[in-house]
């Protein structure tokens, strides 16, 4: 045998165990990673969890203690305690490996739970006086479903302890099962819950804690409209001369507004197609979309806001004022919204977006308007701009005040006075209730900061 053939009967094996040695090690430091990762999702998951329960173990006691308390003070504490520690509670469901496990019980005691309390804490930092007795009953009744929650949770949180069982290993198992997995102690703890939640009767809240929708037009069936009239319609009202463009059929929207979806083939010297909606009902045009790229900047907001005015009044959109502007890239986003007399209609918005390379028109969203328009019998104020200086912090350096109808956080239309000003480099607009000076909403509506990028070279 050759010293050549000799060499390789010894080197073989020699890089085969060696190779055989590299691959345990890899494979170990594989595992070793995958094992870090595991404990991580398992620490994460069980700070979820022992989170939950002492969310659900506070909101219980908050409740409780409003139920004791005579006080305004206290009773305003509290319920922005709870509403505070909900939100957190809904943050952890989120956290959990549960998404094929339905929590619609204790999702609908957290949703409960939050809509009372933002509520009634409205309602007490505007008026005098304890909770009413039907809020009380309310509050009991949610009281004794929080208990039995919070009970339940414990005791399996105690069983996870006890048995050391394995969150992520649910989250395996039940993907593993082809998502039904049976027999296992978290995953039943949790049904178990559900089920006895569901023995509980509806809650019977009060008239009060029902979000309101705004009201809106009577829209149906004036004058519908079938995919050919809505296509011609769509492409004139897009282009003043269509020379002989088509829209192309895409779609078919159902939902509160049902409508055809539509597109426009671009012309040679364009670059992409245009996007238009079209109300089955009336044949009304919603929303439109020329999603073209915009390289350059040459004008700026004000003469962009000429164009999207000039826009509107071709469309018969007249009378609106603006409102809001920004710009996002290189495009002016605007939003224009009616008057009835002198009070501005919020609802009753339209929203346009302006290339600020050319001043056109490559974004139009008229949905809210079109739902919400009608004339309304708005009240008369209460409260004048004279009675209402004094209420406005001192610190803001006020710039306008005029009337306006807006939707408030229970999604009822309230008239207030939109007092729009400055704080140093801040701008803000305040909402003040018409009716009772309480302040509904601040909407902060300083300018987005502008950074330059430069790259050195």
């Amino acid at each position: 045998m050759s010293v050549r053939k000799k060499l390789l009967y010894l080197l073989v094996p020699a890089i085969l165990v060696i190779a055989l040695v590299g691959t345990a090690a890899w494979g170990y430091q594989e595992m070793g990673s995958r094992q870090k990762l595991q404990n991580r999702a398992e620490g994460q998951y069980q700070k979820a969890f022992y989170e939950l329960t002492w969310h659900l173990e506070n909101i219980t006691g908050q409740l409780a203690q409003l139920l004791v308390s005579s006080s305004q003070e206290q009773a305003t504490i509290t319920l922005a305690t709870i509403w505070r520690q909900v939100f957190a509670a809904q943050a952890n469901i989120g956290s959990l490996p549960l998404a094929l496990v339905p929590l619609a019980q204790t999702e609908k005691f957290l949703d409960n739970t939050s809509v009372v309390s933002s509520f009634l804490l409205s309602q007490t930092a505007q008026q005098e006086g304890g909770l009413s007795d039907n809020s009380l009953r309310t509050i009991e009744d949610l009281y004794e479903r929080g208990q039995a929650l919070s009970q339940d949770l414990n005791e399996l949180g105690a069983q996870i302890l006890n048995r050391e069982l394995s969150w992520t290993e649910v989250e395996t198992a039940t993907f593993a099962a082809d998502r039904n997995l049976e027999d296992n102690t978290i995953i039943n703890g949790f049904k178990l819950t559900e089920k006895k939640l569901e023995g509980y009767p509806e809650i019977n809240q009060a008239a009060d804690f029902q979000p309101v929708e705004p009201q809106t037009k009577v829209i149906k069936g004036q004058n519908e409209v079938n995919a050919r009239e809505a296509a011609e319609l769509a492409v004139k009202w897009w282009y003043p001369d269509p020379q002989g463009r088509q829209a192309a059929f895409n779609y078919e929207g159902v939902g509160d507004i049902p409508t055809f979806g539509f597109e426009i083939a671009p012309a040679q010297d364009e670059m992409v197609p245009v996007y238009i909606d079209v109300s089955k009902l009336d044949g009304t045009v919603l929303w439109a979309m020329y999603p073209r790229p915009v390289p350059v900047s040459e004008l700026d907001l004000t003469e962009a806001a000429e164009k999207a005015q000039a826009f509107l009044e071709k469309h018969d959109y007249t009378g609106f004022v603006e409102v809001k502007s920004y710009q996002e890239d290189n495009v002016g986003v605007f939003t224009f919204i009616p008057q009835q007399g002198e009070v501005l209609l919020y609802p009753d918005q339209v929203k346009l977006e302006v290339a600020l390379d050319n001043g056109e028109i490559i974004g139009f969203e008229a949905t809210p308007h079109y739902m919400f328009h009608h004339t309304r019998e708005i009240p008369s104020a209460e409260i004048s701009v004279a009675s209402l200086r004094p209420m406005i912090s001192p610190r803001l350096k006020v710039e306008t005040i005029r009337p306006a109808l807006i939707v408030n956080t229970w999604n009822k239309e309230v008239l207030t006075w939109e007092v729009r000003g400055s704080f140093d480099q801040e701008k803000f607009a305040i909402f003040y209730n018409a009716q009772t000076g309480s302040e509904e909403s601040i909407v902060r509506i300083t300018p987005a900061s502008k950074f330059i990028y430069t790259v050195s070279g």
